[in-house]
C-alpha cells in the first residue's frame, strides 16, 4: 500500500510539473517523463542491496510486443565450465585482484528465454539471424524480463531469434561472473545439446548486442573472444551496444554534466557507496578489504591500476574492486587496443551521462592509432597484436536519455531501423557491402549530420580512465 501511494503521488507530482514547467525535453511527452521518473525513483531511494535488486526483479517497464513468443530454458553448467578454460587464460594477468568466487557455482545452470516470432527466418530455411542479448542494470540489478520490450522488439524488425540470459549478479557474484555466463552462451550457440531443437549455429550469423551494462558488458564479450583467438573461438558477425557502459572509473566529462536530462544520476562517486549496510554489503567489503591486504602484503602480482584508484572513501563498483577497474574486460574504453574487433553499432542518447564514454570507444575502435587509451597505458598499443581498426558505426540521438528504446520516440524507431539493418549487413542477408567506419548526430526529423562541437570535447580530455575528485 506505501509503495502504491509513493507510485500515485509521483504519477501526480510529474503530470503537473509536465503541463506547468514542461517536459525535460520539448520530445519527451508526458508518458516518457512519468516513465523516466518511474526509472529514478529505483535509484533515489535509500535501500539496502538487497531491497534494490528485489524492486527492481519486479519492474516491468512496457510489455512484450504482440506476436512475439517467449520460451524459457537453461543453459547447462557445462558450457560455464568450457567458457572458464577460455577466461583462465585471459585473465591469468588480473588473477591475483579477481574474487576467484567466480568458478564455484551455486545453481544448476543459466536462467535463459528465447524471444522470437514464429515463423521467422530460421524456420523459412532464410539466415539463422541469432542476437545474444546482455541486459543493464549496472551488473547488480534487472533481470532477463525487465527489457522484454526491447528484446521482443528486435525479435520483430530484425527477424530473429534473440537469446536473452540472466547472468549472476553483483555484488554477491563479481567479476567475471557475467562475462562467464555471457562466453557460456554464446558457447552453447555455437554447440547446443542435441535436444535445443537446432543445430551449431555459424558465429557469422549471431549478433551480440546489450545496453547500459549489459552494452559494456557485450563489447567485453568481444574482446575476450578476441583475446581467446589461440584457443580456438569464432568471432561473432557483430556487437551492438546501446547505451554501453565501457569506463567503471566514471572518468569522462558528460558523467558530471547537469545539463544531461538523464535520470541517471551524477555518478562522479560511483555506485558502490549509495546504500543502506546490509548483508551483501558488508561481506563485500570485508572481502575488498582482504584483497587489498592481501596484494600490499604479498606481492601476488604487477599493479594493473592506477594511483587514483586507491580511495580512502572505498569501492567505485559493486562489479569489481578498485585495483581491477582497468582491466579491459570490465572497461573496455581502457583496452589497450580496440582494433580487431567484428563490425560495431553504437548508439547513444544526447542527453545521457554515458555520452561521452561511447564517443570516445567508437573513435578508439575506429582509429585506435589516433585515439590512444589512458596515460597509464602509454606504449603499451604499440606492443599489442589488434591494430586493425574496427569497422565502427556510431549514432547519437537528439534530445534522448540513456537507454531511451524503452518509450516510444520517433527516435526509438530510427534507431529499430537501423539496428534492423545493421544485423542484415554483418549476417549478409542481402550481400550489402560494409560501409566505412561513421560517426553520426541523429535528429528528431531523423536527418544525419556530423558530431557537434559538445560532441568533441572528450578528445581533449587529459585524464581518460582516471575518476573524476570526490569532494
Amino acid at each position: 500500500m506505501v509503495e502504491f501511494l509513493k507510485q500515485l503521488l509521483l504519477l501526480i507530482s510529474i503530470t503537473i510539473k509536465h503541463y506547468l514547467n514542461g517536459p525535460p525535453r520539448p520530445s519527451w511527452n508526458l508518458r516518457g517523463h512519468i516513465f523516466w521518473a518511474k526509472f529514478a525513483s529505483l535509484f533515489v531511494s535509500y535501500k539496502t542491496i538487497e531491497e534494490m535488486q528485489r524492486a527492481s526483479f519486479n519492474f516491468r517497464p512496457a510489455p512484450v510486443q504482440a506476436g512475439v513468443v517467449i520460451n524459457e530454458f537453461k543453459i547447462d553448467n557445462k558450457y560455464r565450465n568450457e567458457a572458464k578454460v577460455h577466461l583462465d587464460k585471459i585473465l591469468k594477468p588480473y588473477e591475483h585482484v579477481l574474487d576467484p568466487e567466480w568458478k564455484n557455482l551455486k545453481d544448476d545452470g543459466i536462467i535463459s528465454q528465447w524471444v522470437q516470432v514464429p515463423n521467422d527466418g530460421w524456420e523459412k530455411g532464410g539466415v539463422k539471424k541469432t542476437i545474444l542479448y546482455l541486459h543493464g542494470g549496472g551488473y547488480f540489478f534487472f533481470t532477463k524480463e525487465t527489457y522484454n520490450s526491447i528484446t521482443s522488439s528486435l525479435a520483430k524488425i530484425a527477424n530473429a531469434k534473440v537469446l536473452v540470459i540472466n547472468y549472476r549478479l553483483a555484488p554477491q557474484n563479481q567479476f567475471p561472473a557475467a562475462l562467464h555466463d555471457a562466453l557460456a552462451a554464446y558457447l552453447y550457440l555455437l554447440n547446443p545439446p542435441k535436444d535445443a531443437g537446432f543445430e551449431p549455429l555459424n558465429p557469422k550469423n549471431i549478433v551480440i548486442a546489450g545496453d547500459s551494462a549489459g552494452g559494456g558488458l557485450s563489447l567485453a564479450l568481444g574482446l575476450a573472444i578476441r583475446d581467446a583467438r589461440d584457443t580456438g573461438l569464432p568471432s561473432c558477425a557483430g556487437i551492438i551496444g546501446l547505451s554501453p557502459w565501457v569506463d567503471l572509473t566514471a572518468s569522462t566529462p558528460s558523467i558530471l554534466d547537469d545539463e544531461c536530462a538523464d535520470y541517471l544520476p551524477n555518478l562522479k562517486g560511483g555506485g558502490a557507496a549509495h546504500f543502506l549496510e546490509s548483508q551483501a554489503s558488508k561481506e563485500y567489503k570485508e572481502k575488498d578489504a582482504a584483497f587489498v591486504a592481501k596484494i600490499k602484503n604479498q606481492n601476488l602480482g604487477p599493479k594493473i591500476w592506477h594511483d587514483s584508484f586507491d580511495r580512502p572513501e572505498g569501492r567505485l563498483q559493486l562489479y569489481v574492486t578498485n585495483k581491477g577497474l582497468a582491466i579491459p574486460y570490465v572497461s573496455p574504453m581502457l583496452a589497450e587496443s580496440l582494433g580487431n574487433l567484428p563490425p560495431l553499432l553504437l548508439i547513444a542518447g544526447d542527453d545521457e551521462r554515458l555520452r561521452d564514454e561511447a564517443i570516445y570507444f567508437a573513435h578508439r575502435s575506429a582509429e585506435p592509432t589516433k585515439y590512444k587509451g589512458p596515460s597509464y597505458n602509454a606504449g603499451k598499443f604499440e606492443k599489442s597484436p589488434f591494430q586493425t581498426p574496427t569497422n565502427t558505426t556510431f549514432e547519437i540521438y537528439e534530445e534522448m536519455p540513456h537507454d531511451f528504446q524503452f518509450v516510444d520516440y520517433v527516435c526509438t524507431k530510427i534507431s529499430y531501423d537501423r539496428i534492423a539493418k545493421f544485423i542484415d549487413r554483418v549476417t549478409n542477408t542481402f550481400n550489402e557491402p560494409f560501409l566505412p567506419s561513421s560517426y553520426n548526430f541523429i535528429n528528431l526529423k531523423g536527418e544525419f549530420s556530423p558530431l557537434k562541437e559538445r560532441h568533441k570535447k572528450v578528445f581533449n580530455w587529459e585524464k581518460i580512465g582516471i575518476p573524476h575528485e570526490m569532494n
